[in-house]
């Protein structure tokens, strides 16, 4: 299983899903095929895990529940974030279609466990802030694609910076 340290991702209208493009820890690019259905399923697990765990991620007191409209924990807040460049992937390189996803909580750190085939083919983590970063940017690929709101989370919609 490779380690992913970058991750780009795009709606990819031709194929109606969503591709990442990644940069493995060994300088490797590889991508991947996320359909809808998995994201639906995937986003709303990754909501309610980061209301339970946001304590965990954030070293706040284990009592404290995840409050999705603290300024600088929110979704919208890009400020933190500096801009890096995309991942660009050959035309040789073909997308392995993701069949399963493993969400795992550390100490600091949420990793995604990415399966084809159950088969674990690569695992990236997210701090809790970088983690609010990519549900935005998918967010924002989702309303592109125009694919229905209804299936987001009512509290990631209501805390994000698209409506």
């Amino acid at each position: 299983m490779q380690s992913l340290k970058k991750v780009t991702s795009e709606f990819i209208e031709s194929e109606d899903r969503f591709r990442l493009s990644a940069l493995t820890n060994e300088d490797e690019v590889i991508a991947f095929w996320l359909t809808q259905r998995l994201l639906t399923r995937l986003v709303a697990h990754l909501s309610e895990q980061i209301e339970i765990n946001s304590s965990q991620l954030s070293n706040a007191p284990a009592d404290k529940k995840a409050d999705y409209s603290d300024s600088d924990r929110q979704i919208s807040n890009r400020e933190s974030f500096a801009e890096q460049s995309a991942v660009k992937i050959e035309k040789n390189i073909k997308p392995a279609l993701i069949t399963e996803v493993d969400v795992q909580f550390g100490k600091s750190n949420l990793t995604l466990v990415l399966k084809s085939n159950n088969k674990s083919c690569a695992s990236i983590s997210f701090s809790l802030s970088e983690l609010k970063q990519w549900l935005e940017i998918l967010y924002t690929l989702w309303h592109r694609a125009s694919w229905p709101i209804s299936l987001w989370p009512q509290k990631l919609i209501d805390n994000s910076s698209i409506k």
